[in-house]
């Protein structure tokens, strides 16, 4: 008899609830740091950049043509392609600001560029 009240006891979930439990939280927690958090950081900074967009900016939209703002209403953009040519937009279309370089001229053109194998004197 004393057997069979030990082949019992083996078949008693030891885990409990909590046992049970920690593996569904581990995999919502894994989920939350790969994918939830990093996609909530993108879209805030998509906000910025849509809110901080002006006329005269250069930007690419996610379709990946290049043109310059010329008007912004609250939902959309009103986009210069070319010359005369102008497109309507949401502002969730813009991709990325495209930011101009801040000294366009070749280094070898710089007045700064060489001096040091200039003879002095």
């Amino acid at each position: 008899m004393q057997g069979l009240y030990h082949l019992a006891d083996a078949a008693e979930p030891t885990g409990g609830l909590l046992g049970m439990l920690f593996p569904f939280l581990m995999i919502i927690l894994v989920f939350w740091l790969l994918f939830w958090r990093p996609n909530q950081k993108r879209r805030q900074q998509e906000a910025q950049m849509q809110s901080a967009l002006a006329p005269g900016v250069e930007v690419m939209t996610k379709a990946g043509i290049f043109a310059t703002i010329v008007e912004i209403h609250e939902q959309d953009v009103l986009l210069e392609i070319a010359p005369g040519t102008r497109i309507r937009m949401l502002k969730a279309g813009v991709g990325e600001v495209i930011t101009p370089a801040v000294d366009d001229t070749p280094v070898e053109d710089r007045p700064d560029f060489g001096d040091d194998d200039k003879p002095k004197g």
